[in-house]
């Protein structure tokens, strides 16, 4: 009597693509893709690898533990997805709750998967929702890329204008602390001492309702972006920030940061997900204009 093999789930797949089409770990994508097809056929784009991958992979928890998917990927898409939700560090206990989580999301349907590129498209037979407008899009793109760097120590010099300049402002329970910087080296040093004289963990709301982006009275772009802060063990704050982007014509013309502006602020009951309509410090900007049309 033969057995039916499992396949992989359409919710799954999704959360496979928000594993694994991003900046950090696409290529551990087409190293799976590559490793289950033997090298017989070229890969290098992202859906094309995940495509292979799901139709050449009978189960989830046998690509899970795939040796390319590693202890510390899965630690840090948890930490991200659901910080402070795990206590055990083994690889088998992180499978089960990255399943899980997405398990779970499937039954709440609230699955976020982010674009695993910046775009600047418009919907051209129907018109898009707002949170599909061009702008919004990259707003999104910036706000996950940003924080994955700042999380994971890996901001440089060269991901900022040289001229860059910053606003921070601390609110903590012993006072309030305020500071302005220009230039490149400045703001990267103020925003990494913040970060690790707190111990802050960033947790962006990479949702429409806590990412989104508008155009400026100089015609720049600009990102709203809130969120959640977080210790080692539990959610200690809130944080809102501005960020200007210009594009950079010796850069590929990807869009960097220039102008920042950013509150931190502790609280004792953080809620569980920050949202710009609740940002007292953002309500301005809410006020600036967006555009549905492409961006040049």
């Amino acid at each position: 009597m033969q057995t039916q093999s499992m396949s992989i789930s359409e919710q799954h797949r999704i959360g496979l693509r928000d594993l694994l089409i991003n900046e950090t770990n696409t290529p551990v994508l087409l190293q799976l893709a590559r490793s289950v097809t033997k090298n017989v056929c070229s890969i290098e784009e992202p859906e094309e690898a995940l495509d292979y991958l799901t139709a050449h992979t009978e189960d989830i928890h046998k690509l899970m533990y795939k040796r390319h998917i590693t202890r510390d990927l899965l630690f840090k898409y948890l930490h991200k997805r659901q910080p402070g939700t795990y206590t055990d560090f083994t690889k088998a206990d992180l499978v089960m709750r990255v399943i899980n989580y997405w398990d779970q999301q499937l039954n709440a349907g609230t699955m976020q998967v982010q674009s695993s590129a910046i775009v600047d498209t418009y919907c051209p037979t129907q018109p898009c929702r707002e949170e599909e407008f061009p702008i919004h899009l990259i707003a999104r793109k910036f706000g996950e890329w940003f924080f994955d760097k700042y999380n994971s120590d890996q901001l440089k010099l060269t991901d900022l204008w040289s001229d860059a300049a910053l606003q921070l402002e601390v609110i903590a329970d012993d006072g309030t602390s305020e500071m302005q910087c220009a230039s490149a080296e400045q703001v990267l040093l103020a925003l990494i001492s913040a970060k690790q004289q707190f111990g802050f963990y960033f947790n962006p709301n990479l949702t429409h309702s806590g990412v989104q982006g508008r155009i400026d009275n100089f015609g720049q772009v600009v990102v709203l972006c809130c969120g959640t802060l977080h210790t080692a063990d539990r959610s200690v704050g809130v944080f809102e920030c501005v960020f200007g982007l210009l594009r950079d014509p010796h850069a590929n013309n990807n869009w960097k940061p220039k102008k920042f502006k950013c509150l931190l602020r502790s609280e004792l009951r953080p809620p569980r997900l920050h949202t710009l309509t609740a940002s007292e410090t953002l309500q301005t900007a809410l006020t600036l204009p967006t555009t549905s049309d492409t961006l040049d």
